[in-house]
């Protein structure tokens, strides 16, 4: 596996691999909340953050991103991985390069998932997330980057 900071070139695989994933898991593509995969690199690269893309045999398998907030403050958003490739390692290590850049630059990282989620809210109470807050079906994490995260 090869992990890469996102190209523009990839867009449209991009977009069509997180919405297949989405897919897979029974969520819709909403053109409001997804329509930061239009244009990653204006989203995430070019406003203080990052977006990592996983390959294996150049075929893409999971995504990762860091999305500015606030000048202190960074959402850890997009961790995908391909369904019949879960359970490998490759959330946590996506998860863990997103979280690398995210303590070199900010404070503190939230995210949010689906209570549905049961694997990736495993990994992120693992990695030292803790629940700020659960409502409508949704989850809400936050992080102190000062502190140490485990993988």
């Amino acid at each position: 596996m090869i992990i890469k900071v996102f190209s523009p070139l990839l867009n449209s695989s991009v977009k069509k691999f997180v919405v297949s994933v989405l897919a897979s898991e029974g969520f819709a593509y909403d053109m409001e909340k997804d329509l930061d995969l239009d244009d990653i690199s204006a989203n995430y690269l070019e406003d203080g953050g990052i977006f990592y893309v996983a390959f294996t045999e150049g075929r893409i398998i999971g995504t990762c991103a860091v999305k500015k907030r606030s000048e202190e403050k960074c959402e850890v958003k997009r961790l995908y991985v391909h369904k019949d490739l879960r359970r490998l390692g490759i959330g946590s290590e996506l998860l863990g390069k997103a979280l690398e850049f995210a303590r070199e630059h900010y404070n503190t990282a939230i995210l949010k998932t689906s209570t549905s989620q049961k694997q990736a809210i495993a990994l992120y109470l693992k990695t030292g997330f803790f629940v700020q807050k659960e409502e409508k079906g949704v989850i809400y994490f936050t992080m102190d980057l000062a502190e140490q995260f485990t993988l």
